[in-house]
C-alpha cells in the first residue's frame, strides 16, 4: 500500500517584510525546500512540536464538525530537515511549512482533494489559526505562501492574490551566516515606533514606496525596464531598513549582509535581506542566472560566503507527493539475502520490484555492450550494493555502490550512522562550471611577446563567448552556456584559453570538446598563433561539492575505547595527512573508495573523477588530503570535504546501462549537483570509517573479518559453508587462501 505524504514549500519575502505589518502589500514567493508530513516509522523522526500539535488540533476539530468526513488518524510526523544549514535553520519559513503540511496531510487522509480551491481555502484558514495561536505577531504571509505556493501579493486582512513570476527574472539566495530572531526584531522596531512615531512613520513610508516600485518592476515584461525598477526599489528598501536599524538598534543589516548587498550592486544586481534581516538570508535579483553564479563565485572566493544552491522560486504549494520520503535506517539490512534486500529497497523507494531484474547477471547484453565500447568479447560484473544511514541536507538517501573490495560498503554505512547522530551531512555545490581549453603556440621561435595575442583575445571576449554558445543552443535554452573566458600565458611561446561553461546537469565532456573545436579557428585567425589541443580539463575545481558534518563523541565509542579518545585520534590522523604527502595519498585512497563506488554504480566517468580529485589535492603545490577532521570546542568531531564533482544525471552511460539507470532511480538524486554532494558525503564517511579504525583498533580487525568472506568463497566454500569457514578463519587470525583450503577440508570432513 502506498503511504500518504503531503508537502508544503518554504517561503522568501521578495519585498515588503516590515511594510506589510503597517498595511502595505508584500510580495512573497514559495521556494523549493519542503516540509513533508507522512506516515513514518523512522526511529529518527522528529517529535511533535507545539506548532504541529496546534495544527492537528485545528484540523481535527474541523473534521469532527464536518458531516460525512472521516476523523483523522494520529498526529503525523513532519520533516523539515531540508530547511537546515548545518545545525541551524535557514529563514525560509520552516514552521509555516510544517503547519501547512500537517493540516494538508490530515485533510487528504480524510479524503479531501488538496487541488480543490475550496479545500485550499480551508487549509489556509486552519493553518493560519494554528500558527497564530502558537507564534502570533506575524503577518501570516508565510503560511499563505506555504499553502498556496507560487508568488503571492499579500496584504493583511485581505485574500492573497497570485502573481505571475516574470520569465526574465532570476533569483538567488545567500546564507548570511547567523540566525535571525524575527519576533525580537519586530518587537524592537515596534517599541522604537512608540518612542519616535514620526521617524518610524517616515521609514515605514519609504519601505511602502519601495514595495510599490518593486511591484512595477516585477510585473514588467521587459528585462531591462524591470531590473532597473527592482534595483531602485531595493536600494530604497535597504535605506529604509537602515533607518529602522538606527531607530531601534536592531541589527537588521549586518556587516555580512552589507557585503553581499554592496558586491551585488557593483555587479549591476540588486540584493536585500529576505525577512527580518539580522544575518540570516539575502535575496538577489538578476536578469541572468550567469550573473548570480558569477556573484556566488566572487563572494565565496573573496569573502567565504556561500550561495544556497539554485533554489527554485514560485514553487508549488500544498500537494500530495508521489514518492514519500524514505528512511535510510534499515536495521538488519545486511542480514537479508539478495532477494530480501531488493524487497526492502523496492518498498522504500516505491520502485516496482520487477525493475530490479536490471541488476541480474547478464542484464547488460552483449549487443548493448558492443555498442558501448570497441572490440567487445564479453562483460565484467561487479557487486552492486546499497549503503544505508545517509542523511544529507535533511533528506535520506539509499546509496548504490559498485565495488569489489570487502568492507567499503559496510564501513561507509556505519560511519554514516555515526554522522547521522550529529544531524547528518550538510552539503552545497558550486555552479556546474567546467573548462574547455584551447592551446595556442607561437608560429615560429623568437616571435614577439604574447601580450598582443592576449589583448586581441580579451578585446573579442564577448564575440567569443557568443560563438561558444552558438555551438550548443539547447544548452543555452536550458540555462547553461559560456560564462567566462580566461587567457593564461604558460610560456613566452604558449598560451591557453580557458572557456568556463555551465554544463547544467550533464557531465559535459562532449559539449566542452565541441566548444573548444568551434573556438580554435577563430582564436588562431585573430592572433596568428597556431591552435593546438582543443579539449576539456578534468580539473573541475569550479564545480565542487562541499560537505561538512559534526559527530558527537559518543557515536564514535567502541569496544575498549571512548568516543573522546577516538575523536582525538581521528583529528590527529587528519593532521598527519595534512603534513605528509605519503600519508595523504593513502588517506585520499580511502576517500575515493566511496566516491568511485558511487560513480561506478551510477554510470559516471570515474577515471575523470579520480584525475580531478588528485589534481585538486595537489593544486597548491603540495599534495593535500581531500577530507579533514577537527575537534570543536565542545569536543565534537567536525569533518569537511571539497571534491571536484564533474558528474551528471543526463547523457552517457546513465541512458545506456540498465543498472546505472536503476541505480540513479534508487538514489533519487534530482540533479548533477545533488549526485556530486552524495559522492562527496560517501567519500567523507569512508574516510571517517578508515581513520576511526586506524586510530583505535587498527584497520585489520574490521577489514579482514569482512575480507575473510571473499577468501572463503575463493577457497571453494558454498552455501552454509561460507559463514562457518569465515568464523574459523577469523578465529585463526590467519586469513589466507591456503589456510582457508585447509579449514574447509576439515569442515567437510567433520560433516561426513
Amino acid at each position: 500500500m502506498t503511504r500518504l505524504a503531503v508537502s508544503a514549500p518554504g517561503k522568501a519575502f521578495l519585498i515588503g517584510e516590515y511594510a506589510v505589518l503597517a498595511g502595505a502589500t508584500a510580495l512573497v514567493t514559495a521556494v523549493g525546500r519542503r516540509a513533508v508530513a507522512a506516515d513514518c516509522d523512522d526511529p529518527d523522526r522528529p517529535p511533535a512540536s507545539a506548532l504541529t500539535e496546534a495544527a492537528y488540533a485545528h484540523v481535527r476539530q474541523f473534521l469532527s464538525e464536518s458531516t460525512g468526513t472521516k476523523a483523522p488518524g494520529p498526529l503525523t510526523s513532519v520533516d523539515t530537515g531540508s530547511f537546515a544549514a548545518g545545525a541551524r535553520k535557514l529563514g525560509l519559513g520552516s514552521s509555516a511549512a510544517a503547519v501547512a503540511a500537517v493540516v494538508g496531510f490530515h485533510l487528504a487522509e480524510a479524503g479531501h482533494d488538496l487541488e480543490d480551491p475550496a479545500v485550499r481555502a480551508i487549509a489556509l484558514r486552519l493553518a493560519q489559526a494554528a500558527h497564530a495561536q502558537v507564534q502570533g505577531g506575524g503577518s501570516g504571509a508565510d503560511v499563505a505562501c506555504a499553502v498556496l505556493g507560487g508568488t503571492i501579493a499579500f496584504t493583511r486582512g485581505e485574500a492573497p492574490v497570485p502573481v505571475a513570476h516574470p520569465a526574465w527574472l532570476h533569483i538567488g539566495f545567500f546564507d548570511a551566516g547567523a540566525p535571525a530572531d524575527t519576533a525580537s526584531f519586530v518587537q524592537q522596531v515596534r517599541a522604537a515606533g512608540e518612542r519616535d512615531p514620526a521617524a518610524h512613520a517616515a521609514a515605514t513610508a519609504q519601505l511602502r514606496r519601495a514595495a510599490e516600485l518593486f511591484r512595477g518592476g516585477y510585473d514588467s515584461t521587459d528585462a531591462d525596464v524591470g531590473l532597473t525598477a527592482i534595483r531602485d526599489a531595493v536600494a530604497l528598501h535597504n535605506d529604509g531598513l537602515r533607518a529602522l536599524q538606527r531607530l531601534s538598534d536592531a541589527p537588521i543589516v549586518t556587516p555580512t549582509i552589507a557585503t553581499i548587498v554592496d558586491q551585488a550592486a557593483r555587479m549591476g544586481l540588486a540584493a536585500k535581506p529576505s525577512g527580518a534581516g539580522g544575518g540570516d538570508l539575502v535575496v538577489v535579483f538578476a536578469a541572468r542566472q550567469a550573473d548570480l553564479d558569477l556573484l556566488a563565485e566572487r563572494l565565496h572566493r573573496e569573502h567565504g560566503l556561500a550561495a544556497i544552491g539554485r533554489l527554485p522560486v514560485a514553487a508549488p504549494g500544498l500537494r500530495r507527493d508521489e514518492r514519500p520520503p524514505l528512511s535510510s535506517r534499515m536495521s538488519g539490512f545486511f542480514r537479508l539475502g539478495v532477494d530480501g534486500r531488493r524487497d526492502a529497497v523496492a518498498a522504500a523507494t516505491h520502485i516496482p520490484r520487477d525493475r530490479f531484474a536490471a541488476l541480474d547477471p547478464g542484464s547488460l547484453d552483449l549487443g548493448s555492450a558492443d555498442n558501448l565500447i570497441e572490440n567487445v568479447i564479453g562483460t565484467l560484473e561487479l557487486p552492486l550494493a546499497v549503503a544505508t544511514n545517509f542523511r544529507i541536507n535533511g533528506r535520506d538517501f539509499l546509496v548504490p555502490m559498485a565495488v569489489e573490495e570487502a568492507s567499503v560498503v559496510a564501513a561507509a554505512s556505519n560511519a554514516a550512522k555515526m554522522i547521522r547522530a550529529g544531524g547528518g551531512f550538510f552539503a552545497r555545490s558550486d555552479p556546474p562550471w567546467m573548462i574547455a581549453q584551447v592551446q595556442l603556440t607561437a608560429p615560429r621561435a623568437g616571435e614577439p611577446a604574447p601580450q598582443p595575442a592576449v589583448a586581441a583575445i580579451h578585446a573579442a571576449r564577448g564575440d567569443l563567448l557568443a560563438l561558444a554558445d552558438s555551438a550548443h543552443p539547447r544548452l543555452v535554452a536550458r540555462g547553461g552556456g559560456a560564462r567566462d573566458l580566461l587567457v593564461r600565458v604558460l610560456a613566452p611561446d604558449m598560451l591557453v584559453v580557458d572557456v568556463v561553461v555551465d554544463c547544467q546537469d550533464a557531465m559535459g565532456a562532449n559539449l566542452l570538446n565541441t566548444i573548444a573545436e568551434v573556438l580554435a579557428p577563430r582564436l588562431s585567425d585573430m592572433t596568428g598563433w597556431t591552435a593546438g589541443l582543443r579539449i576539456l580539463s578534468n580539473l573541475a575545481d569550479r564545480r565542487r561539492a562541499h560537505v561538512t558534518c559534526r559527530v558527537p563523541p559518543g557515536a564514535l565509542a567502541g569496544r575498549g575505547f571512548s568516543g573522546a579518545a577516538a575523536a582525538a585520534g581521528i583529528a590527529s590522523a587528519s593532521r598527519f595527512a595534512e603534513l605528509d604527502p605519503y600519508r595523504a595519498a593513502t588517506h585520499n585512497k580511502g576517500v575515493m573508495n566511496g566516491v568511485d563506488a558511487v560513480a561506478l554504480a551510477t554510470g559516471q566517468d570515474w577515471r575523470a573523477i579520480e584525475a580531478g580529485a588528485h589534481a585538486y589535492a595537489g593544486l597548491t603545490g603540495a599534495y593535500r588530503p581531500l577530507a579533514t577532521w577537527r575537534l570543536d570546542p565542545e569536543g565534537w568531531l567536525c569533518g569537511a570535504i571539497s571534491l571536484p564533482a564533474a558528474v551528471g544525471v543526463v547523457g552517457g552511460a546513465t541512458k545506456v546501462h540498465p543498472a546505472a539507470r536503476l541505480a540513479l532511480e534508487i538514489l533519487g538524486a534530482t540533479s548533477g549537483a545533488e549526485l556530486g554532494q552524495v559522492m562527496a558525503a560517501v567519500g567523507l564517511a569512508s574516510n571517517l570509517a578508515a581513520l576511526r579504525a586506524l586510530a583505535t583498533e587498527g584497520i585489520q580487525r574490521g577489514h579482514m573479518s569482512l575480507h575473510a568472506r571473499s577468501v572463503a568463497v575463493g577457497a571453494g566454500a558454498q552455501g552454509a559453508e561460507v559463514d562457518l569457514l569465515v568464523h574459523r578463519l577469523v578465529e585463526s587470525a590467519e586469513i589466507k587462501h591456503d589456510r582457508a583450503v585447509l579449514l574447509l577440508h576439515e569442515l567437510r570432513s567433520e560433516s561426513r
